[in-house]
């Protein structure tokens, strides 16, 4: 993915950090994808701890970084990518309860342990270290969550663009909670249409149904033409009961402790 945070950093100063008449003027996919508060939707319903520390991996141009920043009491926003670093930190200019930190999960060494660690969109290869990393850094009951792409999304099986990273459902469960004794607990959700511009959120407690996608599937990704009908396959998909499997994409919640 092409780093745009210069481009971004210059336009924010220029429409004096009005976000939305900056999308206005500039109608491009990767602006809404870093800059539109749709973004802040995929967790914005979570009941975060005023109280906790959280650790987020990727920077992501600061998109949900303002969400953590307001939700808990501090915020450590890890990045390799120091341009983008440097975007969230004037974009977030005004908040003094974040910390940013150039590094990747895998070099990352603190001595502090996080109550949450959040990895939207950012769950990279090595996949099991990653998630091994993230386990180490969390409190004994901390929480992980994390985003990411389904590759067997049906929005992928229609033409549009894959993710770099993606996984499925099987494959993401084996890598959250492994086949140990400590496989924790695990809540899997479906943001629809994706996890990046999500509008409906659906959990394993409330799935679609036939017929509540077929008109709903609205995503700026996807290609001029399909090689299916989306909503039909939708359709199908939720009558056979096999929406789980092919959903766009996955927000998983991740906990050592049931009770959490």
């Amino acid at each position: 993915m092409n780093d745009i945070s210069p481009e971004l950093k210059k336009l924010y100063q220029n429409y004096n950090g009005d976000i939305k008449k900056l999308l206005q003027d500039n109608p491009r996919l990767d602006y809404l994808y870093a800059l539109s508060d749709i973004r802040e939707n995929l967790l914005d319903w979570f009941e975060f701890k005023p109280e906790a520390t959280l650790l987020q991996v990727g920077s992501d141009y600061g998109a949900l970084t303002g969400l953590y920043s307001r939700r808990v009491k501090e915020v450590t926003v890890l990045d390799p990518n120091q341009n983008n670093l440097s975007f969230n930190r004037l974009r977030h200019e005004k908040r003094n309860n974040i910390r940013y930190v150039n590094g990747d999960i895998h070099s990352f060494t603190s001595d502090q342990r996080f109550d949450y660690i959040v990895f939207a969109g950012s769950l990279c290869e090595p996949y099991k270290a990653a998630a091994e990393k993230a386990r180490e850094l969390l409190k004994p009951e901390g929480i992980m969550i994390a985003a990411i792409a389904n590759r067997l999304g049906l929005k992928y099986q229609a033409g549009a663009k894959a993710e770099q990273y993606s996984l499925s459902r099987t494959e993401l469960k084996e890598l959250l909670c492994g086949s140990g004794e400590d496989e924790g607990t695990l809540k899997f959700y479906y943001p629809m249409p994706d996890y990046r511009l999500p509008v409906t959120l659906y959990s394993d407690g409330y799935l679609p149904g036939k017929g509540d996608l077929t008109h709903a599937i609205l995503a700026y990704d996807y290609p001029k033409y399909l090689r299916f009908d989306l909503g039909k396959m939708f359709d199908e998909v939720c009558e056979g009961k096999q929406f789980e499997t092919f959903a766009n994409s996955f927000l998983t919640i991740w906990s050592r402790n049931e009770e959490n």
